[in-house]
């Protein structure tokens, strides 16, 4: 059986509504470069669909595994507790998983984005706009 993976990008959530649809067009484009995959944004708070909405949304895909991927650049209480616990996921390994059509899904959980070489090419390329 060949692996069919989803990617869910999980985003903090805001009032406003441009910080919401980074996230969403940040999943759009691995989507689009990865059409591959199955791509979904939710949200801790404040948005929708929600963590657990988005989640959920996977069903009926035919994912045989998810990658839960914080779009945070840093770790802290949302990244160590809040996401696993939402996602029910084992504390000694970061996984977990989920059933769908009755069958489990596996579900591992990455990474804030943290420094990285991309993120400095980024925010270089932002002074340059800037200047």
């Amino acid at each position: 059986m060949t692996e069919k993976i989803g990617i869910l990008a999980i985003g903090h959530g805001s009032r406003l509504p441009y910080n919401n649809q980074v996230v969403t067009e940040i999943a759009d484009m691995i989507s689009e470069s990865h059409p591959e995959y199955i791509v979904k944004a939710g949200f801790m708070e404040n948005s929708t669909p929600t963590v657990e909405e988005a989640l959920q949304s996977f069903a009926g895909t035919g994912v045989t595994k998810i990658a839960a991927v914080p779009v945070f650049l840093a770790s802290g209480i949302h990244i160590t507790q809040d996401i696993p616990a939402i996602l029910k996921l084992d504390p000694k390994t970061n996984e977990g998983t989920i059933k769908f059509e009755g069958r489990d899904v596996r579900i591992v959980y990455g990474k804030p984005l943290g420094s990285d070489k991309l993120i400095a090419e980024l925010i270089f390329k932002r002074a340059q706009e800037a200047l």
